[in-house]
């Protein structure tokens, strides 16, 4: 059975402007993620950036692969080499977007039984594992505070109120390389799999969004509505984006 995404993404009740960004090609079965950072020109741009060069890349190496899942990983590379390559590249010749960037989540699944998940991550995009009876993260955020946690310097409680919080270590488009997170895992036919930018997770702990994700059977596109419908009654502090992705006939 083939997998299938569904997305929305919203401003929110605080941002004047709208910095995330989100492709959905649920014939690749492939879905990206993406988050302009904050406080920096050309967030939007870089974003948009990112998925388009992301999805072409993808689909230009598959026209060679075969898109064999042995070569997912090496394909996933190249594209987000090739994202980080052209947002350098449109500062170079638009010097006011200096210092632009995003964080980046994409998710693909292999076409041939077992369903196998690559993931992709960079920045604090964030891929979820949704199953029946609970919520996995499957990113690991590549930010300060999660590297003081990491350290032992600072508690989650610490750092879910520290003033840098919002920093994040590693971005799309900030230097020369980027040094991505790579992970791939088997899927069963009931599992689903959540991308996100931070807009959601700032205002909602993961049992919460579990708790808004498996209430009742509903239709993905129902689940993405509420999920952001909630982030924004709490706040709306920052752009919600979320894709959900299924396999057909699976809420």
């Amino acid at each position: 059975m083939k997998w299938e995404g569904t997305g929305l993404t919203d401003r929110g009740k605080v941002r004047a402007s709208k910095q995330d960004a989100f492709a959905i090609n649920n014939p690749l079965q492939l879905w990206v993620v993406a988050d302009g950072m904050g406080g920096r020109p050309g967030g939007d741009i870089a974003s948009q950036i990112a998925v388009n060069t992301i999805m072409t890349s993808i689909q230009e190496s598959m026209a060679d692969t075969q898109g064999e899942p042995a070569h997912q990983q090496a394909i996933l590379e190249i594209a987000m080499k090739s994202a980080n390559t052209a947002i350098r590249e449109e500062v170079q010749r638009r010097p006011k977007l200096a210092g632009m960037g995003t964080t980046a989540v994409l998710l693909w699944i292999s076409s041939s039984p077992p369903s196998q998940a690559t993931i992709v991550h960079i920045g604090d995009s964030r891929a979820y594992l949704l199953q029946q009876d609970t919520i996995t993260q499957l990113s690991t955020d590549h930010s300060w505070v999660i590297e003081q946690i990491q350290q032992g310097l600072l508690s989650p409680e610490e750092a879910s109120i520290h003033p840098m919080q919002n920093a994040i270590t590693r971005a799309l488009g900030i230097e020369p390389t980027s040094a991505p997170d790579i992970r791939t895992l088997a899927l069963q036919p009931t599992d689903r799999v959540l991308l996100c930018t931070d807009g959601l997770t700032k205002m909602m702990s993961d049992q919460q969004i579990f708790n808004r994700t498996s209430s009742s059977q509903r239709s993905r596109e129902d689940y993405c509505q509420e999920l952001i419908t909630e982030a924004n009654r709490l706040g709306g502090q920052d752009n919600t984006t979320v894709i959900i992705v299924g396999q057909n006939g699976q809420p």
